[in-house]
């Protein structure tokens, strides 16, 4: 329940007077066309409530297996210009400027794809099937039609959906990365190729199946994803501007992206090593790949971000995050008819925001329990005894825990997201209930899977930006949300937890170890000190977190850590009220036995400069003298 940190906004004024009407039912209701919608299809005029609109798309994604590619994608387009007008309506910051969902004009909403976008797409040249040269053109012409600003992808909000491609002048806005794929993806098949929504953790591009390696550069290996038989090309489109060099770089390998980082920074080692491969960005070997319609409309609607007010995370600023709730219920409802039939059952992130939303405002089903222990039990044991056990979860949590599984099986446990996400889960849980500390620890077991996942990836600036926010942002909560705890009798101010299990302060302890240490050893792979909170004098440094466990703590932890001694084959993979686990084994030559971190961590004054934080020498294993700049 995230009520004490979340401001659910319903707007209540009808979207008939808002420029978003003006634009899709003014400009076309005066034009009938043979594309006018007939009621005897499916197909309503408007839809008036929430229950239609749910029943009508569940219309659609049952019709789905039922038609052609081209038919099914444009069922795509058509709830991708509904989805994106709804998120215009209620979340723009001006709260005179958020409008009630319904009605939606769903005749002009689809007159909208028929009357701009089928004409957009009709008008590429052809390029005697090459697939290439084909997204190229398509990419360039969606980039030339939707609004174009200065500003990075990154920076812009509520820019994921084809409605933005074709009506962001009413809100000024561009496309995002997901969006320039999305649409692209989407006339491609509308065009007849068959191409595939391709999603890394924070960037999304196209890919297709290569019938034979001639069709491309017959020199250049071939790559197959996620155990496919299929060998697959990629092309980038989420490139902003319609500068010459812009439209130049679309369509191309995503592995030129990476030759033409070594070319611009050919001093630079980090660049020469990364690849599309080891890239978090692109993470080309383990990337999810939306083959069918119903998982892009399942990518489409997951990405419906429904915040308002652009700030911290809730829990990071001192007030409440305003969201639309009507956009959130509505989200969180299409997931489910999604779930149900099937679209999301190898799909982390999707699984991930049905769990959010459930988490925001339940529904029924999500505060049904569910029999987790499968997922929660080591793999192999086969104990009888384990087998009649049962650990029960609330549904929402269960799709959290269903999306690590699936990373873990699916996609080479490259994933750390769905960690991220569960971490947050619990962390809430265990904040909020007092009784259920041991759900703290287990926050602290996720974020440090989270930075091991984290650890694997080649590190560049810019490859790793969003990645190494989170790596800060888990930094700031862990201290604010767990270490902390306000001042009793209303004091302003926080102080130091206090713990009601010395076992569940050790456990945390342990693992707030092992958070650190997979980020020492990432920086120790690169033989270059970049992580921000590594810094001795940032705001959660190392030394200030630790100071806020007990001494007789923090060396008990250490002991366990390095503790020799045998203990029992745990049956679990989690931490749960009646089992813990602890952190063990730290692979960080900073963090060996003995070393001047361990001992500076038992200390009852935690002291950590520079000179214990030094980058080891890789070939002796003894301390730099010299690298002690850290890289931004």
């Amino acid at each position: 329940n995230k009520t004490s940190r979340v401001t659910y906004d319903y707007a209540v004024a009808s979207p008939e007077s808002s420029p978003h009407w003006e634009r899709i039912v003014g400009s076309v209701a005066t034009a009938a066309k043979p594309t006018d919608i007939n009621e005897d299809d499916g197909n309503p005029s408007k839809i008036n409530s929430h229950e239609q609109l749910i029943a009508q798309f569940k219309r659609d994604v049952a019709s789905l297996s039922k038609t052609d590619r081209k038919d099914a994608y444009l069922k795509v387009a058509i709830w991708s210009c509904v989805i994106g007008y709804c998120e215009a309506l209620t979340t723009h910051k001006d709260s005179s400027r958020r409008y009630s969902i319904f009605p939606i004009p769903m005749a002009s909403l689809i007159r909208l794809v028929h009357d701009e976008f089928l004409p957009l797409i009709e008008t590429i040249p052809s390029h005697a099937n090459n697939h290439r040269q084909k997204v190229q053109s398509l990419s360039n012409a969606i980039w030339k039609r939707c609004q174009n600003k200065s500003s990075s992808m990154q920076d812009e909000l509520h820019a994921n959906s084809l409605y933005v491609c074709l009506c962001g002048d009413v809100d000024g806005k561009s496309l995002d990365c997901f969006g320039a794929a999305l649409s692209t993806v989407i006339g491609m098949n509308l065009l007849g190729y068959a191409s595939i929504l391709t999603l890394s953790e924070d960037h999304a591009y196209e890919s297709h199946i290569l019938e034979t390696q001639s069709e491309e550069n017959p020199s250049k290996p071939t790559t197959s994803c996620n155990n496919s038989n299929h060998d697959y090309a990629t092309c980038e489109v989420a490139v902003p501007g319609n500068t010459k060099a812009s439209q130049s770089k679309r369509g191309r390998e995503i592995s030129e992206t990476f030759i033409d980082l070594q070319k611009q920074s050919p001093r630079q080692q980090s660049r020469k090593n990364i690849t599309a491969e080891t890239s978090w960005l692109y993470m080309k070997d383990n990337a999810v790949l939306c083959d069918n319609a119903g998982m892009a409309l399942a990518a489409l609607v997951g990405n419906m971000n429904c915040d308002i007010d652009k700030q911290k995370p809730a829990g990071e600023s001192g007030k409440p995050q305003v969201v639309s709730g009507a956009l959130y219920t509505m989200k969180r409802d299409m997931l489910w008819v999604l779930y149900d039939a099937g679209c999301i059952d190898n799909f982390p992130f999707a699984l991930m925001e049905l769990g959010e939303c459930e988490e925001h405002l339940s529904s029924a089903r999500g505060l049904e329990w569910v029999d987790a222990s499968d997922m929660l039990r080591n793999e192999g044991n086969d104990d009888a005894t384990t087998k009649a056990d049962e650990t029960m979860v609330l549904q929402n949590e269960y799709f959290f825990l269903l999306a690590i599984s699936i990373s873990k099986k699916n996609y080479k446990d490259a994933q750390a997201y769905p960690y991220l996400y569960a971490a947050h889960y619990h962390r809430d849980a265990g904040r909020e209930d007092q009784s259920q500390e041991y759900r703290l620890v287990e926050s602290m077991r996720l974020y440090s899977e989270a930075s091991r996942v984290a650890s694997q990836y080649r590190y560049d600036a810019k490859d790793c930006l969003q990645l190494m926010k989170h790596m800060t942002t888990v930094a700031s909560l862990i201290a604010k949300d767990i270490l902390l705890l306000p001042k009793e009798a209303g004091g302003d101010g926080k102080v130091a937890r206090t713990w009601k299990s010395r076992e569940n302060a050790v456990a945390f302890a342990t693992w707030l170890i092992g958070f650190i240490d997979s980020l020492l050893l990432w920086e120790e792979n690169e033989e270059k000190q970049f992580v921000e909170i590594l810094g001795t004098h940032h705001k959660h440094s190392l030394g200030k977190g630790f100071q806020l466990l007990p001494e007789d703590i923090r060396v008990t932890a250490v002991d366990k850590i390095y503790s020799q001694e045998e203990e029992h084959q745990t049956r679990q993979t989690a931490i749960t009220e009646e089992e813990l686990i602890y952190f063990k084994h730290p692979r960080s030559k900073r963090l060996s036995k003995g070393g001047m971190l361990m001992q500076a961590l038992t200390k009852k004054k935690v002291v950590i400069n520079e000179m214990v934080m030094a980058m080891p020498c890789i070939s002796s294993g003894e301390r730099s003298t010299r690298q002690r700049k850290r890289f931004k």
